[in-house]
Formats: structure tokens, C-alpha cells, sequence
């Protein structure tokens, strides 16, 4: 095998499947990445048995073949040599040599026929989606992905295609128990499918959206598939039911504030410095147009805060975890946010006007 290539192809490439290699895998073959040559294009391959994913580029073909090489060290020497073209050689089955200028590296191979096959199946319906609508829900919703163990089937982000009056809609939601997130967007579709994507392949699909103008979505049962323009994953999924999230976003939430988005972050901010609890609580007091956010601890810290709000209706009394309320408002990407209540006790949603995604937050008890 032998092939030159410019240094940014070659580093854009490996970046794309670097991140599907487990570091801590103790077999030596899932730490390297696949190099393979055929007809003037090379395909990098990565994976750790339930992710893998491709990078296809085009090169000056000399000499067809297949290895594969240490993943980390073969992406640090690549991105560490200057710019400029890169020849890559394989000087015998157990070592590739990579040449720039007056730079020379030597990497030891393990037979590409030892790389793992992880076969796609049979997928459904392929469906085409605009990349940065689907990195905006993406980004608006795996924060709330859940980290417990125990509840598994809450350790990924759900993809749902539903059927809507208007016609069908693509959703991602998250939740952890103690907040949900949603997005949503119109899409041109024929089936309904709803599959759970585990946390670091919904890593992986951000990654290599950054971009695209457009990709390709195809599921089954136990599998998911994305095509961009160079990288390919395929993912198994999450084998569980995800929970019935509509029956958890409030239905009855008729008390509704208008909030500055950035007073209202800046001044959650501030007074969670001082909460020590477990939940790092922040009492919330809305009443005659004005939200007043206190924390106040056993060991005499307080903190208060008050900011105008846009609020007209019954006196509400709750309390957040700060650090989730902070990770909501964030969230929003608008001047202004609408925090809708039912009473002191129920969850609070948090929205803004066509943004296309809602947040729902239970209260703790302050």
C-alpha cells in the first residue's frame, strides 16, 4: 500500500473516526484504526464493537492495500507534522511508514483481516435531514441525557420520527428524571420508528455533522445508521423502551412568566455560589411582576436576588436545582424565555417563541 495526500485531508479524515476507538480496550486491534487503499480512495475505519465509523477521502493512489496502525499516535504525528503532503507506506506486513518533507515515523500494523466486521443488517427507510437542524436539536436536548447506570434505557438520546396532523416530525429527547428536553422539526417521512442512541455515538454523529449541508438517517431495531458527505456511523442502540415522555410534559401549565433570559441566568448564577446542599437548591418566589431567587444554608450563607419579570397572575412559591435550572435556561437562544407553572409543586416548563424545543424541570423542596 502506498498513497500521498495532503496533511489536512488526511488529519480531517482521521479525526473523524478517532473518536470511536475505546483507549482503554485491552484488544490491541479495536485501539487501531484501518487503513484501506482501492481504486485512488482510502477508507479509515474505527471502532469498539458497538460504534464504527468510516472516513472516505480521495488520494494520488501508488499502490493498493490494507493495515491498520495505532489510532492515537497515528492521528498526534499527523497533526504534529507541518503542512504539506504526506506519504504513506507500508514497508512490510508489521510496520507503515508515514513521510513529510524531512520527517519519517515508523508505526507497527496488526493485519487488517484481525479488524472486527460490525454488520449494519437490515436498515429501514432512508431519510435525508438538514445537518444543522439536526445539530441544533442535538444540542438542545443531550444535556439532559441521564448517567445513571441503573436506568439504561435513560443513557441515550431518543430519536423519534411521530406522525403529526400536518404530516410527520422528527424529535430527540432527553431526560434524567429531573429534566426533560425536546426539539422538534418537520420532515418528509413515511413510517413512524422511535430508537435510543447511546451517549457516545450521539457524540460521534455531532462530530462529524459540523460541515455537512445534509445527511442520511436509516434505522432498525437494533441498529442506526448516518451518511455525510465523507464519514459513515453505524451504531447499535440502546436495547429498551424509553419512557412515555408525553405523559410527563405538563398539560396545565397556565401561569406563565416572561423572563430576560440573560438576567434570569446571571441571577440564578449568582446566588447558587453560595448553596452547599446535595442539590444546590434556589428557592423561587414570582409575584407582582418581579421573580425573587434566594438560597440561604444551615451554616448562615445567604444569598438573594431580585429581577423584573413580565408576571401578573397567582403568587408562586418553588424551588430548582441550580445547576439544572442554569443548564436550561442556556438553552435558550432567545432574549427572552416563557417559564410556564402549574402551582409551587408541579414541574415548571420553560420555552421561547419559535424555538422549536421545550424544557420541563421538577422542583425540589427548599
Amino acid at each position: 500500500m502506498q498513497f500521498e495526500v495532503a496533511k489536512q485531508v488526511l488529519l480531517k479524515a482521521i479525526s473523524s473516526v478517532n473518536g470511536a476507538v475505546e483507549k482503554k480496550n485491552t484488544i490491541p486491534v479495536l485501539q487501531n484504526v484501518k487503513i484501506e487503499a482501492k481504486n485512488d480512495r482510502i477508507m479509515l475505519s474505527a471502532t469498539d464493537m458497538d460504534i464504527l465509523v468510516t472516513s472516505v477521502f480521495e488520494a494520488d493512489m501508488k499502490k493498493g492495500g490494507s493495515t491498520t496502525v495505532p489510532a492515537q499516535m497515528f492521528f498526534d504525528i499527523v497533526r504534529k507534522i507541518p503542512e504539506g503532503a504526506i506519504l504513506i507506506s507500508q514497508e512490510s506486513p508489521s510496520i507503515l511508514q508515514i513521510k513529510s518533507g524531512k520527517s519519517k515515523y515508523n508505526l507497527p500494523c496488526i493485519d487488517a483481516s484481525e479488524f472486527p466486521n460490525l454488520s449494519e443488517g437490515e436498515l429501514g427507510e432512508e431519510i435525508e435531514v438538514e445537518a444543522d437542524k439536526l445539530a441544533k436539536m442535538i444540542d438542545k436536548t443531550r444535556f439532559a441525557i441521564s448517567n445513571d447506570e441503573t436506568r439504561y434505557y435513560l443513557g441515550g438520546l431518543y430519536l423519534q420520527a411521530i406522525k403529526r396532523d400536518s404530516g410527520f416530525e422528527l424529535r430527540t429527547v432527553a431526560t434524567d428524571g429531573h429534566r426533560l428536553a425536546l426539539s422538534f422539526m418537520a420532515i418528509n417521512l413515511k413510517t413512524a420508528f422511535g430508537v435510543i442512541i447511546p451517549k457516545k455515538s450521539v457524540s460521534e454523529i455531532r462530530r462529524i455533522i459540523d460541515g455537512s449541508k445534509s445527511l442520511k438517517i436509516a434505522v432498525s431495531r437494533v441498529k442506526i445508521k448516518i451518511i455525510t458527505d465523507q464519514t459513515t456511523i453505524v451504531s447499535k442502540l440502546i436495547d429498551g423502551e424509553f419512557p412515555d415522555y408525553d405523559r410527563v410534559l405538563p398539560k396545565n401549565n397556565t401561569h406563565i412568566a416572561l423572563i430576560n433570559k440573560r438576567n434570569f441566568f446571571d441571577a440564578v448564577d449568582r446566588v447558587s455560589t453560595v448553596a452547599t446542599d446535595k442539590h444546590r437548591s434556589v428557592k423561587v418566589v414570582l409575584e407582582n411582576g418581579k421573580m425573587n431567587l434566594q438560597v440561604s444554608t444551615n451554616d448562615g450563607s445567604f444569598a438573594h436576588e431580585e429581577i423584573d419579570i413580565n408576571y401578573s397572575e397567582d403568587r408562586i412559591e418553588t424551588g430548582f436545582n441550580s445547576r439544572y435550572l442554569l443548564d436550561v435556561i442556556g438553552q435558550i437562544d432567545k432574549e427572552e424565555l416563557l417559564m410556564r407553572f402549574k402551582d409551587g409543586n408541579s414541574p415548571a416548563i420553560v420555552e421561547a417563541k419559535d424555538m422549536n424545543s421545550v424544557f420541563v424541570i421538577m422542583p425540589v423542596r427548599i
